[in-house]
């Protein structure tokens, strides 16, 4: 994942995570996806999100042990990685300690993606809205809004 220079990022997957956050921000709890893909060279195509059996609150997530375990058999079974972690916040997006410490991905230069207010953002300003850090040495690094606007590029 850290020779990753190039995250296309379909519109439909990213209309799919928003959908699915605003389904559960309307009932005020936080939300936990992964997007999965395929790498190729220093290329990563989003192809799918996964949303996880969850337990949440409006200050958390938890996804079962056991449930992580079957996300992993499945990346297995159709040959793809996961690039990304995503969850919403009540408001502001940021990486709490918590985010920075129980992170299911833990592949050097995954990522990690905050979305404020429930997931309730618009569509095409969305990569601005979120959050994006990025697991680097073992530490999850903020990533400018220049940064992710260079590696994700959103595609029909």
């Amino acid at each position: 994942m850290n020779k990753i220079k190039l995250i296309l990022l379909p519109i439909n997957v990213l209309d799919a995570t928003l959908r699915k956050f605003k389904e559960y921000g309307k009932k005020s709890l936080e939300a936990f996806a992964i997007w999965v893909g395929k790498e190729k060279n220093t290329n990563f195509i989003i192809k799918d999100v996964w949303i996880p059996t969850q337990y949440n609150t409006i200050l958390s997530y938890y996804v079962p042990d056991i449930d992580v375990h079957k996300i992993n058999v499945e990346l297995n079974k159709k040959n793809y990685s996961a690039i990304a972690q995503l969850h919403t916040h009540p408001e502001n997006a940021f990486h709490s300690c918590i985010d920075d410490n129980y992170s299911i991905l833990t592949l050097p230069g995954s990522f990690s993606i905050v979305v404020p207010d429930f997931g309730n953002i618009s569509i095409r300003d969305s990569l601005n809205k979120m959050v994006v850090y990025r697991l680097i040495n073992k530490e999850w690094v903020l990533q400018s809004k220049i940064k992710v606007n260079k590696l994700f590029k959103i595609i029909e």
